[in-house]
């Protein structure tokens, strides 16, 4: 029987890999993003057939009507990957752009993953996208990172609740990730040497999470061997208040002049 996955934010990134490598394993997609017209390229790029859903989920009625489909249909596999951050000092950042910020990360996932696991049947799978800096912090980006770690500890708790119903709840933590997801966070292309070295393709991302996803054990993990290591050693061994100073040194949200 064919597989169904619904894939927020599946226009770019993170969660345009994963609907390709799913549309290989021969998943059904609904894919959800803003850019209606883009998705409907990606769509029939794709190998099989599958729908397109416009939606900007930083809008109540536009959560609704994806946690109503959700609720109406069956899929196997949700995958909650849209989000977005801004990178600059907390004050100096107007307060609706947080709250977006806030709807996206937090309130559309809460949403989405409520009318999902309350239709989930035995077999079924919730990744929600967080971030290596869930298990960190990051001055410069803290309603970002924040949102992340409300994310991780959510879904790990589901990860929990949901075991006795054969239902496989993960949270996914990338690091860097070669997305456009730099450009939105600080309005710049341009990124350092170091930056492009540390990251990771999105390819090699979901290709981490969809081990996982066919293992079925772990409640979260940071992909990408640098990110492990470096979340182990800083989040184990590091004092906190050293740990929270080298994380900000690092931040193009702290760094004055062009990024």
């Amino acid at each position: 029987m064919e597989k169904r996955a619904l894939i927020t934010g599946a226009s770019s990134g993170i969660g345009l890999a994963f609907a390709h490598a799913l549309a290989q394993e021969g998943y059904s997609l609904v894919l959800v993003s803003r850019r209606g017209e883009l998705l409907e390229s990606i769509a029939l790029s794709l190998l099989g057939t599958h729908r397109t859903l416009a939606a900007d989920l930083t809008q109540d009625e536009d959560i609704e009507r994806v946690a109503r489909l959700l609720e109406q249909e069956h899929f196997d596999l949700l995958i909650n990957n849209a989000g977005f951050g801004k990178y600059g000092m907390f004050h100096e950042t107007a307060l609706p752009l947080h709250q977006e910020v806030v709807q996206l990360n937090v309130g559309s996932l809460v949403a989405l993953s409520h009318a999902f696991l309350k239709c989930a049947r035995s077999g079924d799978a919730l990744i929600n996208v967080s971030s290596v800096l869930s298990r960190l912090t990051y001055p410069g980006g803290a309603v970002y990172a924040a949102t992340k770690g409300f994310v991780t500890v959510f879904t790990e708790s589901l990860w929990y609740e949901n075991r006795e119903r054969g239902v496989y709840v993960t949270a996914l933590l990338p690091g860097a990730t070669r997305t456009g997801f730099h450009l939105i966070a600080t309005g710049s292309i341009r990124t350092s040497f170091k930056e492009r070295a540390m990251s990771y393709s999105p390819e090699v991302i979901v290709a981490e999470a969809l081990r996982m996803l066919r293992e079925r054990k772990k409640p979260s993990l940071v992909s990408g061997p640098r990110f492990r290591w470096l979340a182990h050693v800083l989040s184990r061994f590091a004092p906190r208040a050293g740990m929270i100073a080298f994380m900000g040194r690092q931040s193009p949200g702290l760094k004055k002049g062009p990024h």
